[in-house]
């Protein structure tokens, strides 16, 4: 019996060990790019800091990509330097449909979509702002000339029945972070940014918000962050894509009931700012994945796809295939 008991007992603490080896195992350090530019990207950061990622058994080692540079985690990531990049997901249309152009396939892939709405227009403090009309002749910042925030408000100003190039704006290339100075002494009239950038110029007295994503219609509803990878990296390792996407997933399902004292603490850390300003921000920003991802392509084809294709930046053949692929965040 003394025996029996023995040997029960060495092969609990048998599989204990194996158990605990296979936790060590399990645990994997992933390469992540994330673009430092704005509240919108929060979800990463919160997906590091609520333990969604561990949950998944992932280690995240992050390359942080500044605000106007997010061709360089697009880079990165082609480069095999990074295996996955979360930002804005357009440069990828480009890159695709060059890569189609050349008789190559898409190189890259999004696997999630999420951050609807980011888009906001601020107006230097004292000018009238009625209407798309009062913009003509202004100078408006932007990150850079082929930013999505300049996407979705060329898709609004062409529901408003006008361009940038039809009310002769000039655009002025900086980064986020410049932008509220510049609009304070004066080197911009206005600016295209995303939380919490406006309510930073709004607290310093430089400007007002003229228009919120939520004023934009369709336009103000199309996903503007993506999850990001090299196709044939995601079709060798798909468990760590679908654990990605599932970390990303449960941090946007949590989201709502996280409390926003906490959300605002987590964004300070990793974007710095003054806490009554982003708080000030919060009611104005979903980083979320949408719940319907197809839907969110949908969005986002009508409205930045479409703008690309007309100015030629991507293939009139470039299809949501070539793309998009959704399949691990079923």
């Amino acid at each position: 019996m003394a025996r029996r008991t023995l040997i029960r007992t060495a092969a609990a603490l048998l599989l204990t060990a194996l158990s605990s080896t296979a936790s060590l195992a399990e645990e994997t350090t992933v390469k992540i790019g994330w673009l430092r530019s704005s509240l919108s990207l929060a979800l990463h950061p919160i997906a590091i800091e609520e333990g969604f990622y561990a949950r998944q058994g992932i280690a995240p080692k992050v390359t942080v990509v500044r605000s106007g540079d997010g061709a360089l985690g697009t880079q990165l990531v082609m480069s095999r330097d990074l295996d996955f990049y979360i930002g804005t997901v357009s440069d990828i249309a480009r890159l695709n449909s060059q890569a189609i152009d050349a008789k190559q396939k898409p190189i890259l892939t999004v696997f999630a979509v999420g951050a609807p709405g980011a888009t906001h227009l601020v107006v230097k403090k004292g000018l009238e702002y009625k209407s798309v009309a009062d913009l003509k002749g202004l100078r408006i910042g932007v990150t850079s000339p082929g930013s999505t925030h300049i996407i979705t408000f060329r898709h609004y100003l062409g529901d408003q029945g006008t361009s940038l190039e039809g009310l002769a704006v000039k655009l002025v290339t900086l980064s986020g972070d410049d932008m509220p100075a510049a609009l304070l002494s004066g080197q911009i009239d206005a600016f295209l940014h995303s939380q919490p950038t406006p309510s930073i110029a709004v607290a310093n007295g430089a400007g007002r918000i003229a228009l919120a994503p939520s004023d934009m219609g369709v336009a103000g509803a199309s996903p503007n962050v993506g999850l990001i990878a090299r196709a044939d990296w995601a079709q060798s390792n798909p468990e760590i894509v679908r654990k990605m996407v599932t970390a990303l997933r449960e941090a946007s399902i949590a989201y709502p009931s996280i409390p926003k004292e906490r959300v605002v603490s987590v964004a300070v850390k990793y974007l710095g700012g003054d806490p009554e300003l982003v708080l000030a921000s919060y009611p104005y920003v979903d980083p979320r994945l949408v719940v319907d991802q197809q839907k969110g392509a949908d969005i986002y084809w009508s409205v930045e796809m479409a703008a690309m294709k007309t100015r030629g930046e991507v293939s009139p053949g470039f299809e949501q295939k070539d793309m998009f692929n959704f399949s691990y965040a079923r």
